[in-house]
C-alpha cells in the first residue's frame, strides 16, 4: 500500500475537494466580472489584479459558508448516504452556486453602468412589475445559455469520488461529537469571514486592496448579505439635476497662496460633544478648559452634526456627505460606491495623513472604509503600545482619553511634517467610565455623561499642556468639534434644531479670537481647514467654506423619514415627494417650536435649497456618482 502524508490524505477528502471547487467556480465568476468591467481599475497592475484576484478567496468564505450549507451538511452529517447518491452532492452543489453566478452576472453587465456592486435594492428591481424576466431572456439569452452550460458542468463534475469524510466513524457518538464541534467552528469562522470585530463585508476590502480594486476582490452577493441597507435612497424628482447642482455647487476648490509655510492640521473629534454640555455656549460647569479655551479661538456658535451617531460622522467631516440615509451611509448598500475623503487632498499637498481612534479596529467600519476612500494611515486600538494596554484600557470601548490624547501627540511628533491627523475620543461613550485615580476627582452632575465629560474636558487641557512643548506646536491648526449629541437636561435639546448642536472651534497662532454665529455643520468643517491652513485642493461635497461671505449657512439631515434642513432658528422638513411637513422656528430659551405658514422668503430659499440637496445627493447615491464629475446628465 503507497504511503500517503497527512496533507495528500486530506486531500484525498471529498469534502476538502468540493471546498476548492466552490472556491473556484466563485473565482471564475470574479474574473469574467473582472473581465467585462477592466474600465473600474483600469490603472492597476497584472500584480495587483492577481492580488485582487486572491483575496477575493478570502472574501467569498462568507459565501461558502451560506450558500453550500446543505452540500456541507449533507457531506459531513449523512456520509453513507452521500457516498451511495453522489447525484444529490451534484444538485446541492448547482443550487449553491446558481444565485451566486446569477447576481454576478447581473452585475458583469451593470457594473458597467453603475460602476459599482449591486446591493439590496437590485431585489427591488428585480421585483419590479415593470421588468419582465423574457424582456431579458431575448435580450441577453447567450448568458443565460451560459449559466444553463455552466449549471451543468458543475453538476457533471463536482466531486464526488474518493471515501466520504468520516464515514467509518459515524457510529462513535464521541468521534461524531468532535466532528460536530469543529465543523460549527470552521462554518463560523467563513461565515464571519475570520475574526474581525464585526462579520466580513464589502468595506473590510479597503484593507487589503487598492480603492479600485476593492470592486474586483468583492463579489455582488457578499455585498448584498453583508451590507444589506435596510433603506434604499428613493428616487427623486424634484428637479433636473443640472438645476441641483447649479444651486448646491457640489465641488469646493481652494487654492493656496504662493510660498507659504504649510501649517499642521489636528481635527480633535470628541464623543458625544452636545453644546448642551458647554458653558461657553450653555452655561454649564462640564467643560472648564474648554470654557477658557474658547476664548481663544474661532467660535462657531450654530454649527449641527449632520446626523446622530458616530458612524454617520465620518462621512460628513470628510467626504462631506450628511447623514441623510437613516440606517447609514457606511452600513448601506451603497458603502462599496466610489468616493474620495478629504485625507487625499492633503496628501496630495505632501501631508503625512492619520486617523486615531481607541476603540478596536473594526469599529463601525471606520478603517476599512476611511482606507478604501483615502490615502490615510488608520491607528486603532491594535496599534496601541502593548505595554501600555492593560493600564490604559477602559474594559469596555478601548482606551482612556487621557493617555490616548498622550500617544496621538508622540505619534503626530514622530511623522513627518506637514501632517494632518484626527483623533476620535471614546470616554464619554457609554458606560461613561473614568480611570480609577480619577474617579472622585470630578462630581457626578445631573446625568451620567456629565462626569465623563469633564474627564474628558480635563484630557484636551492635559493635552494642550503638553502639546505647547512641541516645537511645531506654533505651526498646527486646532479644530475641536463633536461627532454628535447625546441627551440633555433640557426640552430644546431635543428639537430638530437642539438635538444636532455640536460645538466647533479653531485655535492657532494666526487666529483672530472671535464669535460667529453663521449657521454651519460638521461638512463645513474640511473647506474651513482648507481656507485657514491654505491647502490647495478640490472636494466634493456638500461642504462649503463658513468664512466666504457669500455662504449664508445652513444644514441638513435626515430623521422620521423627513429631510431636514437647519438655518438658526429655522427647520424645515420635506418628505423624499416635496412636501413640506414641518416648518418652524425655535430659539434656545423657549421650549416649544412656533409653527409657521409656509410661505415668505425664508420658507421659499429653504425649500429651494433643501430639494435640491435632495436631489442631488438621491441621485449621486443612487448612481454611485459622489465624486469631483463633468456637468451632470439631463
Amino acid at each position: 500500500m503507497r504511503f500517503r502524508t497527512p496533507i495528500q490524505k486530506l486531500l484525498s477528502l471529498t469534502v476538502i475537494r468540493q471546498v476548492g471547487f466552490a472556491l473556484l467556480i466563485m473565482s471564475v465568476s470574479r474574473a469574467i466580472w473582472g473581465l467585462f468591467n477592466q474600465k473600474i481599475f483600469a490603472d492597476a497592475s497584472g500584480m495587483e489584479i492577481f492580488n485582487g484576484m486572491l483575496w477575493g478567496v478570502f472574501f467569498d468564505l462568507p459565501l461558502l459558508a451560506y450558500f453550500f450549507l446543505p452540500l456541507w451538511v449533507w457531506m459531513i452529517f449523512l456520509p453513507r448516504y452521500s457516498a451511495e447518491n453522489r447525484w444529490v452532492s451534484g444538485l446541492l452543489m448547482t443550487l449553491g452556486a446558481l444565485p451566486i453566478l446569477i447576481l454576478n452576472g447581473i452585475d458583469t453587465a451593470y457594473s458597467r453602468v453603475s460602476g459599482r456592486r449591486s446591493g439590496a435594492e437590485i431585489m427591488d428591481l428585480l421585483s419590479d412589475p415593470g421588468n419582465s424576466l423574457w424582456q431579458y431572456v431575448a435580450s441577453y439569452w447567450p448568458g443565460f445559455l451560459l449559466l444553463a452550460v455552466a449549471s451543468y458542468l458543475i453538476y457533471r463534475f463536482t466531486p464526488s469520488s474518493g471515501v466520504p469524510v468520516y464515514h467509518k466513524i459515524r457510529e462513535e457518538w464521541r468521534k461524531q461529537l468532535i466532528v460536530f464541534a469543529s465543523f460549527v467552528s470552521l462554518w463560523l469562522f467563513s461565515a464571519r469571514g475570520g475574526f474581525h470585530l464585526k462579520p466580513l463585508c464589502t468595506l473590510h476590502a479597503g484593507l487589503y486592496v487598492r480603492p479600485e480594486l476593492t470592486l474586483l476582490t468583492v463579489s455582488t452577493p457578499l455585498n448584498i448579505i453583508s451590507m444589506p441597507g435596510g433603506e434604499e435612497v428613493p428616487e427623486t424628482h424634484l428637479m433636473d439635476v443640472a438645476q441641483a447642482e447649479e444651486i448646491v455647487k457640489p465641488v469646493f476648490r481652494n487654492a493656496a497662496k504662493p510660498n507659504r509655510q504649510k501649517q499642521n492640521v489636528i481635527l480633535i473629534i470628541v464623543e458625544s460633544l452636545g453644546r448642551d454640555y458647554t458653558g461657553f455656549l450653555n452655561g454649564k460647569p462640564y467643560t472648564p478648559f474648554l470654557d477658557t479655551f474658547s476664548r481663544h479661538c474661532i467660535n462657531f456658535r450654530y454649527c449641527y452634526a449632520n446626523g446622530t451617531r458616530s458612524i454617520e460622522m465620518v462621512p460628513s467631516i470628510f467626504c462631506g456627505m450628511p447623514g441623510m440615509i437613516e440606517t447609514h451611509y457606511l452600513n448601506s448598500g451603497y458603502a462599496g460606491n466610489r468616493m474620495e475623503n478629504a485625507f487625499n487632498i492633503f496628501a496630495e499637498a505632501g501631508y503625512s495623513t492619520g486617523f486615531f481612534h481607541g476603540a478596536a479596529n473594526g469599529t463601525m467600519f471606520f478603517q476599512g472604509f476611511l482606507q478604501q476612500t483615502g490615502k490615510v494611515r488608520y491607528f486603532g486600538r491594535d496599534e496601541y503600545p502593548g505595554k501600555d494596554f492593560q493600564r490604559d484600557y477602559d474594559g469596555s470601548w478601548g482606551i482612556f482619553d487621557e493617555p490616548y490624547l498622550h500617544y496621538f501627540l508622540k505619534c503626530c511628533d514622530s511623522m513627518k511634517k506637514p501632517f494632518f491627523n484626527a483623533v476620535f475620543t471614546l470616554s464619554s461613550h457609554h458606560p461613561y467610565k473614568v480611570p480609577p485615580h480619577l474617579e472622585n476627582k470630578f462630581p457626578k452632575g445631573k446625568l451620567p455623561i456629565h462626569k465623563s465629560i469633564r474627564y474628558t474636558d480635563h484630557a484636551l487641557q492635559s493635552f494642550f499642556d503638553r502639546a505647547r512643548q512641541y516645537p511645531w506646536f506654533d505651526n498646527t491648526l486646532f479644530v475641536i468639534t463633536g461627532d454628535h449629541t447625546s441627551y440633555g437636561e433640557e426640552d430644546y435639546f431635543y428639537s430638530q434644531s437642539g438635538h444636532f448642536e455640536i460645538p466647533l472651534l479653531f485655535y492657532g497662532k494666526n487666529i483672530k479670537p472671535t464669535v460667529i454665529d453663521k449657521t454651519v455643520s460638521q461638512c463645513d468643517i474640511i473647506p474651513a481647514i482648507m481656507h485657514l491652513s491654505e491647502i490647495t485642493g478640490s472636494l466634493y461635497g456638500f461642504g462649503k467654506n463658513p468664512f466666504d461671505v457669500s455662504y449664508k449657512g445652513y444644514s441638513l439631515h435626515k430623521e422620521k423619514d423627513l429631510y431636514y434642513i437647519i438655518k438658526y432658528p429655522y427647520a424645515l422638513g420635506m418628505d423624499a415627494g416635496g412636501n413640506v411637513q414641518d416648518y418652524h422656528l425655535q430659539y434656545r430659551n423657549r421650549k416649544r417650536p412656533v409653527m409657521l405658514k409656509k410661505e415668505g422668503s425664508v420658507y421659499d430659499s429653504l425649500l429651494l435649497t433643501l430639494k435640491a440637496h435632495v436631489q442631488l445627493f438621491t441621485y449621486n447615491v443612487r448612481k454611485n456618482k459622489w465624486f469631483e464629475k463633468q456637468p451632470a446628465e439631463q
